[in-house]
């Protein structure tokens, strides 16, 4: 428990522990140092002894403090009691002739369990038996001196002066190891902090770089949706168009008007899913209103029931007077779909599909939290679908909207088309949960948050409108759009309203169109994604530049948010998104011409 003697031997002088029953060995040692070290005038220096103590003359070496015992026991109880004191010996000096008869390893032994830093130095060992084996014995510990004769008091101080300066030199070598290993410590302390902030700034930026990496993902499924939504659209306007002709140009009686009108209700259905491309990657794009949820699961579900096969039993059963949820109809409609696909191949077999609404208050927090984490306090109308499938494991249901599962290959792993809806549902402001017994089946609840107003009523589109115009309401209009099948069917809908119509595939033919027919053309219906490099917005700062007051009404298949430009775009008024049905084009047109008559 005394090892460390570093601070102690840094602050107290020397002292040397006699270890012989000569009682005038002390004041001869001290006596041998007066002589041994003169000051510079040839006197000698004063003793100093711990009863006395002198100032020490300039230049003279401190003599050392010297204790005197003729006992082992008692060596070994000062040695104990010097370095509880914190002024430990250097030098322990012992006359081999009290050994005699005695376990000498022992007490050498315990000294230097006390204290490691001890020099023993043993003489006058002659008489004991095998003194030479005594340095092999207790180890040849470099700290060990054993002499064969008797010292003098000369040659013990010679001994003591130089065993003190080797001793004073160990201690400073040692004060400096520890000085470079604390130095050593503090600067690997450093180094490792510095190491783990760079390992956490690493982590840090991997995880920057995977969040950069989904966001420029999800920003390229944005782009590739809105290019796909574009292409779709083109395309379903002109089957929108052509199939709104066709039923209008039909009386009921006539067979195949059923089988239009479902042609008809597939596209509209079909414009929906293109819609949630966009719908998917861009918040802003949706179209919340107060919708009715049960008219929309009715319709829904009437629709696809041939698709879910004879062999699925669909029970519905709605909550009477449920209010209407604030969300985009697309968006539900593409909800409802998904679950009903998914229903519908977990019952290969066939089975029973149950769907439910009723009406949730959730009064707070906690109530919320017991919920459903996404859920908030508020009112919600919960629509719950139950299949009879196979069902699923729970580690197959934790992955049901882990994307991160994706591409794992995992048997049960996530489906997009669940990731999707769990993300439009959350675009609405409600929560989706699912649960599932393996053999029993699966039970999605979702909640929607209830709206505040009404739902608006369904408005049947006056087909008479479709009907021809007088000549006086006749104008010539021009058409630019850089697909041909849909310039064909606006040309075919505005000449039979009339219409003289000039068309354009391109901002170059239409701008030689406006330079040749500008004292004619009444109305300009634009196309915004144009070919060459000249968008439609360009056309139309190059036309008002020279006509003010023609009225122009732009088209695109895009998402309206991805379109960058100063002129604000009014759905009905100057902007006609794409699918648009027949009517819809009439109607912006006729409105667009009566303001222009009231000019």
């Amino acid at each position: 428990m005394y090892l460390n003697t570093l601070q102690a031997n840094l602050v107290t002088s020397c002292r040397i522990l006699i270890v012989s029953d000569e009682r005038s060995i002390k004041e001869d040692l001290h006596l041998s140092h007066a002589l041994q070290n003169n000051g510079p005038s040839g006197s000698s220096s004063t003793l100093l002894t711990p009863s006395a103590p002198v100032p020490k003359p300039k230049n003279a070496a401190l003599p050392p403090e010297v204790i005197n015992t003729g006992s082992d026991k008692e060596a070994l109880a000062l040695l104990e009691s010097a370095l509880r004191e914190h002024r430990p010996f250097s030098v322990v000096i012992i006359d081999g002739r009290l050994l005699h008869g005695k376990d000498y390893r022992h007490f050498v032994r315990r000294m230097w369990q006390m204290q490691r830093d001890l020099y023993v130095v043993i003489h006058a060992v002659s008489q004991l038996d095998a003194f030479e084996q005594i340095p092999i014995d207790l180890g040849s510990n470099h700290q060990l001196l054993v002499l064969k004769f008797r010292l003098v008091p000369f040659e013990i101080t010679q001994l003591v002066r130089t065993l003190t300066s080797k001793h004073h030199a160990d201690l400073q070598t040692s004060e400096r190891n520890l000085t470079l290993n604390a130095q050593l410590l503090e600067a690997t302390t450093q180094f490792e902090d510095v190491s783990n902030r760079l390992r956490l700034e690493q982590d840090h930026r991997r995880q920057l770089e995977d969040q950069l990496c989904r966001t420029q993902r999800l920003e390229t499924m944005g782009r590739f949706a809105d290019a796909m939504a574009h292409f779709f659209n083109n395309y379903l306007t002109v089957i929108r168009g052509h199939l709104e002709v066709a039923t209008a140009g039909q009386s009921p009686a006539q067979g195949g008007s059923q089988v239009l009108q479902d042609l008809l209700v597939a596209t509209q259905h079909a414009m929906g899913v293109t819609s949630q491309f966009v719908a998917f990657t861009r918040r802003d794009y949706l179209q919340p209103a107060p919708v009715q949820l049960a008219q929309i699961i009715d319709a829904q579900t009437a629709l696809l029931q041939k698709a879910l096969g004879e062999n699925i039993a669909i029970q519905i059963q709605h909550q009477p007077d449920l209010p209407c949820v604030m969300a985009d109809q697309a968006s539900v409609e593409q909800i409802i779909f998904n679950l009903l696909v998914h229903a519908r191949d977990s019952m290969p077999g066939g089975g029973r599909l149950m769907i439910q609404t009723r009406f949730v208050s959730v009064p707070d927090a906690t109530a919320a939290s017991r919920l459903h984490g996404d859920a908030r306090p508020g009112d919600y109308v919960l629509m719950t679908l139950a299949d009879t499938g196979s069902g699923m494991t729970a580690a197959e249901l934790s992955r049901l909207f882990d994307s991160s599962h994706l591409d794992s290959g995992q048997q049960g792993g996530a489906d997009i088309a669940l990731i999707l809806v769990q993300g439009l549902v959350r675009l609405q402001g409600g929560w989706i949960a699912a649960s599932s017994v393996i053999d029993v089946g699966t039970e999605f609840s979702i909640g929607l948050p209830v709206a505040t107003g009404n739902a608006p009523q369904p408005v049947t589109p006056d087909k008479k409108l479709l009907e021809s115009s007088s000549e006086s309401d006749c104008s010539t209009i021009l058409v630019v759009d850089d697909e041909d099948s849909v310039r064909q069917v606006m040309e075919y809908v505005l000449t039979s309203q009339g219409h003289q119509v000039l068309c354009a595939s391109d901002a170059n033919e239409a701008w030689a169109l406006w330079r040749s027919k500008s004292s004619v053309i009444k109305l300009a219906i634009i196309d915004i994604k144009l070919p060459g490099g000249v968008s439609g917005f360009d056309l139309e700062k190059a036309i008002s530049a020279e006509d003010s007051t023609l009225p122009v009404i732009f088209t695109c298949g895009y998402a309206q948010t991805s379109l960058s430009s100063e002129k604000e775009l009014k759905t009905g008024e100057n902007f006609l998104p794409k699918p648009f049905g027949m009517v819809e084009l009439l109607n912006i047109v006729g409105k667009a011409l009566l303001n222009t008559a009231r000019l």
